[in-house]
């Protein structure tokens, strides 16, 4: 393991063994769905040529959250959430190799900024505040959400990067249903699934089983070798995992009860870096987990209140072939979470937060076992001054053991500009802290008990746009304006006995100008749906108190200015198909950008057909991923793969039929 700070990763061999040692209720006051992805809802305001469909907290939130489409989701099932957030998101991924340790940036911030839920449970590591985006499967969740940058001030805790949300809440459809997926591809690759539900109208409970293997000898190109760009297989590069997740809910009249476990399960071999010759360390990573939530929630209508516990265990086992390095880590999170609504009319709300959240954990690297308690409370307010112009004033305090923490706020504003309801204009401000995370306290030798916590300042503008045309034809536009201040960013310096510390030593300035647009069509038994994502991203050093440091003025290292994917899904009948397309421009490998990798297109192609025999659907997937054989790194030295394909069957019994199951 590293001591690397949590807050900025170096890409090292010593930054790698960082990522291996591993009550305020989320209630979104105005949680913004509506984007690219997330285009409707079930609101309908009619005039005269159009129909908009937006439900008011989607239409007025004044900062960005984008919900991935459920048909992009779909497509991923099976696979990680990295490589879904890469393809149909904003965020950056940086992966060591095709199933290595990997993490996401938001707007230009490293992956210890990104916060990570799961059903309202922090899913990040105390120990070094991130998560491994490659051991989260897409199917641990129906739904996902990322908010970009820290605005949202309804968690213990936040983020200055942003945050990721996964839910997998009920459904109570009266439906009872099996589905069975086998698959198999490239490299020696092979999963299974299977997923069993029902309910109805009260009750709704769902299991879901997985697991998957794979040599992941992968063919890479090597364009440092000693005699020229020559082609490769990577080797130490195996996984295997599994796990299972379990929902249940019960409507209780005007309450629910809901109640989630996740255990997962995963065993990878840790391939070493590509330079002249390929590496083999002989690393090995296993990692195990328990999750458990349990909401229950009261509507009375002015009044409505909820509650959230749970807790987590996480343990990650580090073997090496020099037996001074193996190692073993363990940490958990515990929660307590309440909330309070209270609505005085129309137009007035408040909502007041107030939860707790208990860290620990134990590294050989630690004196001993160390823990940390996070009590915290917010308050929020929303007022329409007008009916298409609302207000957001939100403050949070965290009273955190053994630190200081300043007040945190957002406020912002939402003005619908027209009666039809297409076009609105957001802003918002914000103040957020991110804390050290346990790896920089503790850390023996270099933890520092006197880190203060990062802060960031900051704000973004944007203009909305979303119409349904009478023919079927549904549009989103949006164009988002952000920038922000992190000052006492940590870092892991070297001193002058050559031992690395944690110090608060940086200053970062981030602006960018994002779009997202979305269509959607459907003429008789054809539906055509587009997404576009794309965003510029300009973080630079800003300022720095580290001695002759060539860094300030340069862009943040694996941080591309441009980056932009496209998703285009077709169905007709029993047949689909459709492409995605992801870009990024040159990734700068060192502070002072004297290095980078070079600019990447990596695209992929999927089709599918269904066949109906009674209450049984059969359908077929192959997917063909970087369909142009195309050289790529997110992480210096460590290739992803070429060409590779996989093949997928699906059965699924149902005790009633779907009208549009065999469409995208």
């Amino acid at each position: 393991m590293s001591k690397r700070s949590c807050a900025y990763i170096i890409p090292s061999r010593a930054s790698r063994y960082l990522l291996k040692a591993s009550a305020v209720v989320s209630f979104s006051l105005v949680s913004f769905d509506l984007a690219a992805q997330d285009m409707f809802t079930e609101d309908t305001v009619n005039i005269a040529a159009v129909t908009v469909r937006a439900a008011a907290s989607l239409r007025h939130s004044p900062y960005t959250v984008v919900k991935i489409d459920s048909s992009v989701m779909s497509r991923h099932d099976g696979g990680d959430l990295g490589t879904l957030l890469q393809s149909a998101s904003l965020l950056t991924v940086k992966r060591y190799g095709n199933s290595g340790l990997s993490s996401v940036s938001i707007r230009g911030l490293s992956g210890s900024h990104t916060a990570v839920t799961w059903n309202g449970l922090p899913v990040n590591a105390p120990s070094n505040g991130q998560s491994d985006f490659a051991i989260i499967p897409v199917s641990a969740a129906n739904s996902v959400k990322v908010t970009s940058g820290g605005s949202d001030l309804d968690d213990i805790s936040g983020s200055i990067g942003g945050k990721v949300e996964l839910s997998s809440g009920p459904v109570f459809d009266g439906v009872t249903e099996a589905s069975l997926t086998l698959g198999a591809g490239s490299n020696g690759s092979y999963s299974s699934a299977l997923v069993l539900r029902s309910g109805d109208a009260d009750l709704s409970a769902k299991i879901n089983l997985w697991g998957g293997m794979a040599r992941n000898d992968f063919r890479f190109i090597n364009a440092n070798a000693p005699g020229g760009a020559e082609k490769g297989r990577r080797t130490n590069a195996g996984f295997s995992s599994g796990g299972v997740t379990a929902d249940l809910g019960f409507r209780l009249g005007n309450a629910l009860l809901t109640s989630h476990v996740w255990y997962n399960d995963s065993d990878r071999d840790l391939p070493g870096p590509v330079t002249t010759v390929e590496q083999d360390f002989g690393e090995r990573q296993k990692d195990r987990s328990l999750k458990g939530v349990v909401n229950y929630s009261l509507d009375h209508g002015r009044l409505a209140a909820e509650v959230v516990a749970g807790g987590s265990h996480d343990i990650n086992l580090y073997f090496n072939e020099a037996p001074g390095l193996n190692g073993e880590n363990s940490s958990g999170i515990y929660i307590i979470r309440t909330r309070i609504r209270y609505r005085m009319n129309d137009r007035f709300e408040m909502v007041f937060n107030a939860g707790d959240e208990y860290q620990k954990a134990h590294s050989l690297s630690f004196p001993a076992a160390v823990n940390r308690n996070i009590l915290s409370a917010s308050l929020a307010a929303r007022y329409s001054v007008l009916p298409r112009l609302r207000l957001l004033l939100q403050a949070r305090q965290m009273g955190v053991s053994g630190l200081k923490v300043s007040p945190e706020f957002t406020a912002g504003a939402t003005w619908i500009l027209t009666a039809d309801g297409q076009h609105a204009i957001k802003a918002s401000l914000s103040r957020n802290t991110k804390l050290p995370c346990l790896n920089d306290i503790y850390w023996m030798p270099g933890g520092n008990t006197t880190l203060i916590p990062e802060t960031a300042t900051g704000g973004e503008a944007s203009w909305s746009f979303a119409s349904i045309n009478p023919s079927g034809l549904r549009s989103t536009l949006d164009f988002t304006l952000h920038a922000s201040r992190v000052d006492n960013l940590i870092q892991w310096l070297p001193g002058e006995t050559g031992l690395w510390s944690a110090e608060n030593v940086r200053s970062v300035n981030v602006a960018g100008a994002e779009v997202r647009a979305g269509t959607e069509v459907a003429v008789s038994e054809l539906k055509i749906k587009g997404y576009l994502n794309y965003g510029l991203t300009r973080s630079v050093n800003a300022g720095s108190d580290i001695p002759n440091d060539r860094s300030e003025g340069s862009q943040l290292a694996y941080t591309p200015l441009h980056h932009l994917n496209m998703n285009i899904d077709a169905g007709w009948s029993v047949v689909s198909g459709g492409i995605t397309a992801t870009t990024e421009t040159r990734r700068y490998t060192t502070s002072d950008n004297s290095e980078w990798l070079p600019a990447t297109f990596i695209s992929d192609l999927y089709m599918g057909s269904s066949v109906r025999a009674g209450n049984t659907l059969i359908r077929a997937d192959l997917r063909i991923n970087n369909i142009l054989n195309a050289r790529s790194e997110s992480i210096r030295n460590y290739p992803l793969p070429l060409r590779y394909f996989n093949l997928r069957l699906t059965l699924t019994w149902s005790d009633k039929t779907k009208n549009n199951e065999t469409t995208p």
